[in-house]
């Protein structure tokens, strides 16, 4: 039985070597889909420790940051009764204000958790204090400088980075707690208005159900405020986007190299029918066949698995570091993962064993006889009429034969129109994806600041006075160009009192006439006085039936009544949050009732700012550090915005281009192992042809007309199937006006490359 086996064995290692182009191929591929989906997991896997480790740096060395309602500071009571409870193992106490006429303050009773909440590195005791960037940038300063505050000269032994959307954007300095008090004449060194917790994991159970230390906090004191550092959906939204599409391009990966290993198989049980016909002839069982092809399966996927995973280990450091520097996807150093490296060479090795074994039991079932009659090459004459007359007229005889002969052999070969297909399906859904996500991007960051340098938004829960507003346009007014300004929100006298979008107005100084991107503008608005301008959105502007230029009538108490404005602007529906410029009138119609009255919709400034960024900049934080941490102050630079965006876009672009890459560089070895074949395939019917009188110029028109109209068909195929996913992706979802056009370029690409591939095929057709 044994020794039936090692027969059955060699016999298949001799089928290995005499097709040795075949058991390149496969060979190549599987190792290529071994090792891309090894590099695919570690990129993976090191993007995920990346992220995580980001994670912990914004969450610092601490689980829970507590203050109170309206900045007050705890009295030692409250204090000790946090540092004592049960789920907490660590804690430190601090002090922010902003009261320093030279910059926000953080006073730190000790570095050892306090340096994660600012991030800075060195221990801050006595004259010696850190700075941010911010405030190095806007009074010249950098480390070792000396700096005055308060009439006390201190060393600068540090200058952080100002980390983009956190708390401490503004210009601060971080000092010892008590240096702090000693600045702002308080007599008690324990003043504290905030303090930082180290929990442990039991801390936060049940919190889904009412638990946890979170809860208990919040009943126990319910004018504590408590910042749970570890609460970053989004953060774990991009991990689970980031793992999905990694997912997606190992299912394509192996999709592809799949089908490629299947048609190779497919190859060899067509080449190798006669030997196992002979077998079973003889004697021989389908399990002996079985063996047989078994037998190269286990040698070929062996071989390269191990191949690729050794490759993988050797190189994957190298390669994903370079990778890495390119586009910035992770931290630090690459790190592999040794386990999951044979864990993922193991399953590809047992992936395409499972998926040859199902090939070859449906490639083999038919009696010895069958395969003599299916394989014999009687010149019997077709009983079909002969279906590509036309082609002959049109193209000639050389693409009348490139077609007779491959009608003959289209069920065989179908596959490698597939495998274009995909590729080119794959290579332009991804490219046209990527060009629209990026308009959608730019668009939306673009709509973001209405086309403006950059944009801010007050939110008090105090409401600010008419004249305040008034203070922080004029403070804004050198760097506001062709911007504009919003306040409050104020209620209408409508007849539909239960329609938001009828009975409420803001106000802004329309001396000047909002400039947003999507608007219409009434060509004799400069005769209009300021006080009778009114803007309005063109949805509530059609819904009361008004037009450039017709008079509108509103009634407010804050008007002290009726009056008649004119429609010089309308707002287009589609504008960015277009809700917010319903109805807009000048301020200067706020009656004395309206600038007095403690009004609590008067909570809202907005600022569309058009000049020097780095001047905004500067006056942004400056108003910062005036408004503290009581007041909800959001603002963002179009540049900033774009140069994250951009970051993000050219990691992506390249993580795709290189799947691509190497995708295309597979289908390229599995089309000359197809088209090789498929020539050799028809070496007798070529020889016939010359003998009849064709020449070898003739004769190899006929196979390049052969091998392009495959790659041609499966590339025509790929394309509208492309098409057709990019069409089903994003109908509906661009918010441009960039259109979903047919990307010609790519395709061009794509026809390209499987040109230059085909022409290694150079040496088969001159032997025909």
């Amino acid at each position: 039985m044994r020794s039936g086996k090692r027969k059955m064995f060699r016999m298949g290692m001799t089928f290995l070597w005499k097709s040795k182009m075949l058991t390149f191929s496969a060979f190549l591929s599987i190792f290529v889909a071994c090792f891309l989906s090894i590099s695919m997991f570690q990129l993976s896997s090191n993007v995920e420790t990346s992220i995580v480790a980001g994670l912990e740096a914004k969450k610092g060395a601490f689980d829970l940051k507590i203050t109170k309602d309206e900045g007050e500071t705890f009295q030692n009571e409250e204090l000790k009764e946090l540092e004592q409870d049960k789920d907490v193992t660590g804690y430190s106490i601090g002090y922010q204000t902003d009261e320093l006429s030279e910059a926000f303050a953080a006073g730190v009773s000790d570095d050892a958790i306090n340096k994660s909440l600012y991030k800075y590195t060195k221990d801050v005791s006595g004259n010696r204090i850190v700075i941010n960037d911010s405030l190095a940038r806007r009074d010249n300063k950098s480390t070792e400088d000396s700096y005055l505050i308060a009439g006390k000269k201190f060393q600068i032994i540090e200058v952080i980075k100002t980390v983009s959307g956190s708390d401490y954007t503004m210009p601060m300095v971080v000092m010892e707690l008590s240096q702090l008090h000693q600045l702002l004449g308080h007599n008690d060194p324990a003043h504290v208005n905030y303090i930082l917790l180290q929990c442990d994991k039991e801390a936060f159970e049940n919190v889904d159900y009412g638990g946890g230390i979170v809860h208990r906090i919040k009943k126990q004191y319910p004018d504590f405020v408590v910042s749970d550092q570890g609460a970053g959906e989004d953060y774990y939204a991009l991990l689970r986007n980031i793992k999905k599409i990694f997912r997606i391009f190992f299912v394509v990966v192996y999709m592809i190299s799949g089908l490629f290993v299947a048609n190779i198989f497919l190859e060899y049980i067509r080449k190798y029918r006669k030997d196992m016909a002979v077998i079973r002839t003889i004697g021989g069982t389908q399990e002996q066949v079985q063996t047989i092809f078994s037998s190269m399966s286990f040698v070929i996927s062996g071989c390269a698995c191990l191949a690729g995973a050794m490759f993988s280990a050797l190189v994957s450091g190298i390669t994903l570091n370079w990778f890495n520097e390119k586009v910035q996807l992770f931290e630090g150093s690459a790190a592999i993962n040794w386990k999951m490296l044979w864990f993922i060479a193991v399953f590809v090795f047992v992936l395409f064993n499972v998926l040859i074994g199902i090939v070859f039991s449906f490639g083999q079932n038919v009696l010895p006889i069958q395969v003599f009659e299916e394989t014999s090459s009687g010149l019997k004459k077709s009983s079909k009429a002969h279906r590509f007359q036309l082609v002959r007229k049109m193209f000639g005889k050389e693409m009348y034969f490139a077609m007779k002969f491959m009608s003959s052999k289209l069920r065989q070969n179908f596959m490698m129109i597939v495998i274009i297909a995909l590729i080119t399906a794959l290579a332009y859904t991804g490219q046209a994806s990527l060009k629209l996500l990026k308009a959608n991007d730019n668009w939306y960051n673009y709509n973001l600041v209405q086309g403006k340098t950059a944009k801010a938004e007050i939110y008090n829960d105090k409401p600010m006075s008419v004249s305040y507003a008034k203070k922080i346009y004029h403070r804004f007014q050198p760097v506001i160009g062709k911007g504009y300004m919003l306040y409050g929100t104020f209620g209408l006298n409508s007849e539909d009192e239960y329609d938001p979008d009828l009975n409420r107005f803001k106000v802004s100084d329309l001396e000047t006439l909002p400039q947003l991107l999507n608007v219409s503008i009434w060509k004799n608005y400069k005769t209009v006085p300021k006080t009778k301008r009114v803007v309005m959105n063109e949805t509530v502007a059609s819904q009361c039936g008004y037009q450039l230029g017709d008079k509108v009538t509103l009634e407010s108490d804050y008007f002290g009544g009726s009056r008649d404005f004119v429609l010089v602007e309308l707002i287009n529906g589609k504008t960015n949050w277009n809700d917010e410029y319903n109805i807009i009138v000048d301020w200067d119609n706020l009656s004395e009732k309206a600038a007095s009255e403690d009004n609590t919709d008067r909570d809202y400034i907005g600022l569309w700012l058009d000049g020097d960024k780095e001047l905004i900049r500067d006056k942004i934080q400056e108003l910062q550090i005036e408004l503290g941490s009581d007041t909800s102050f959001e603002w963002c630079i179009y540049d900033d915005v774009m140069e994250e965006s951009v970051r993000i876009c050219r990691q992506w672009t390249t993580s795709l281009h290189v799947v691509l890459v190497m995708l295309l560089i597979v289908s390229g070895i599995g089309l000359l192992n197809s088209a090789n074949g498929m020539l050799l395939a028809k070496e007798k019917e070529y020889r016939i042809l010359r003998m009849l009188g064709e020449t070898k110029k003739s004769v190899h028109k006929i196979c390049w007309f052969q091998v392009w109209s495959y790659m041609l068909s499966g590339v025509v195929l790929g394309a509208l199937l492309g098409m057709i996913i990019v069409y089903g992706i994003w109908k509906g979802n661009v918010i441009t006006n960039t259109p979903i056009t047919v990307e010609w370029e790519y395709l061009i690409g794509i026809v390209m490359y499987l040109f230059g591939v085909s022409f290694v095929l150079y040496p088969t057709v001159r032997k025909m």
